[in-house]
């Protein structure tokens, strides 16, 4: 668990401000505003209005089911749940943006015990108040003994002789930490001091003390896997794991009781995106790099006590995968010490500066798309037309088809918190990681 602030604490005289936060034990004086965090905060009003007309543009083409192109990107065991990928264009700003798209629905829950009514009261708060502190979850993991930890025993040059296990990130689903905020009334701007990051405010406070909320979001075990050729010759698996930073506002929190005769309450949280955080990374699109994008997660309680959820993601589509600068003495070093355990750069080093200065660069070289407008001319567009070898392919399978396991980590994820707590309406019964968002 992160630090709290201890009593007495110097305040921070650069800012002027800070609302008090969950509860009157928990005020703090928030960090003065830095220039990264100044950068991430200025594009909060852009990206709130590209997520509000994604929004808008999502629930009439929902509504008419009036797609472009639709198409069923996963095969799921229960036919009753529903899957749905698109590929769209949405007029932003006065320009045509186009989109790709997951809509995902499933069962939650089934109704164990009590009351249907009392379900809904639960399951209201399980949502609103704690739902983006436990939607990670860490599965099991091999005990590593202290003197089998290899990077801390020998020498690099041994490692890769090594057959002790490696230590393994087993998180899953999205890990959220709030980061900025705007106060209701007042206007005033400020940073969640590092122990509250965390502790994600009670979603029914935004638009009653905040106007917005900005949050960093990890979701893990996202791996980009390329396989170029046929039948698994060779793949690469690009592991994404930037953050994406993120807006909620009051537009985007559901909380309604009643709404239909059927549906005895729908509550749910949903966020605009960020641009990318202005940092040199070889990936061009993913986590972390949309330009544009939207995420809803919506649940609701049936009248018999059923609960289901529903998750939307919309984002701009790539026009490149991979940005790398391409470097072939720097390529061929590291290849070179790959294979002699690092000797080549010891014995060569000193003509590595000479030939890099006669050696050709390549900026922003995307591999990706470069090979399949190589296969496409020399196959005449079988390639993309018979061999999947196409950017619209990637988009499906493996882009939307993660996004998929995501959402479906997310939710199993949150179901075992869910049967976890005997009464989410009951502080008593809450575990304190879960209270305070280290669950994960």
């Amino acid at each position: 668990m992160l630090p709290r602030a201890k009593p007495g604490a110097k305040k921070n005289a650069g800012m002027a401000n800070h609302a008090t936060m969950q509860n009157q034990s928990d005020q703090d004086w928030a960090p003065t505003l830095s220039a990264p965090d100044l950068a991430i905060i200025s594009d909060v009003e852009r990206a709130l209005g590209v997520g509000l007309t994604l929004r808008a543009w999502w629930e009439r083409k929902e509504s008419a089911a009036s797609y472009a192109d639709s198409f069923e990107p996963v095969r799921t065991f229960n036919k009753a749940d529903r899957v749905t990928g698109f590929f769209d264009t949405v007029r932003v700003d006065g320009r045509d943006l186009p989109v790709m798209g997951l809509v995902q629905e499933m069962l939650f829950d089934e109704p164990k015990q009590g009351g249907a009514d009392k379900i809904r009261d639960e399951f209201r708060e399980f949502i609103l108040h704690y739902f983006l502190r436990v939607s990670s979850f860490r599965e099991p993991e091999p005990f590593i003994p202290k003197d089998q930890e290899t990077k801390s025993t020998v020498g690099r040059e041994l490692q890769p002789l090594s057959f002790c296990p490696e230590p393994v990130d087993t998180r899953r689903g999205f890990g959220y930490l709030q980061l900025y905020y705007k106060l209701r009334g007042s206007g005033v701007v400020g940073k969640f001091p590092r122990h509250l990051q965390p502790r994600i405010v009670d979603l029914r406070q935004i638009g009653d003390k905040y106007d917005w909320i900005v949050l960093q979001v990890d979701i893990f075990n996202f791996d980009f896997t390329y396989s170029p050729f046929a039948d698994s010759l060779f793949s690469i698996v690009f592991p994404l794991k930037e953050e994406t930073y993120i807006v909620i506002s009051p537009e985007f929190v559901v909380n309604r009781d009643n709404p239909t005769p059927e549906v005895l309450g729908q509550y749910g949280v949903g966020y605009a995106l960020l641009k990318p955080a202005p940092r040199k990374t070889i990936f061009a699109y993913g986590p972390g790099h949309f330009t544009a994008g939207l995420q809803l997660i919506d649940f609701q309680v049936r009248k018999d006590g059923q609960t289901g959820a529903r998750l939307v993601f919309i984002s701009n589509r790539p026009t490149q995968v991979l940005s790398v600068d391409l470097d072939p003495v720097g390529m061929s070093f590291w290849l070179a010490d790959l294979m002699s355990l690092g000797a080549a750069s010891r014995f060569f080093g000193p003509v590595k500066g000479i030939l890099e200065q006669f050696s050709p660069r390549i900026s922003d070289f995307d591999p990706v798309t470069t090979y399949i407008t190589i296969a496409n001319l020399l196959s005449g567009r079988i390639a993309s037309d018979q061999l999947c070898a196409s950017l619209r392919a990637l988009e499906k399978n493996p882009m939307l088809i993660t996004h998929f396991m995501e959402h479906y980590q997310l939710i199993v994820g949150a179901l075992m918190t869910w049967r976890h707590v005997q009464s989410w309406l009951d502080p008593a019964h809450i575990p304190e990681a879960v209270r305070e968002g280290t669950s994960s």
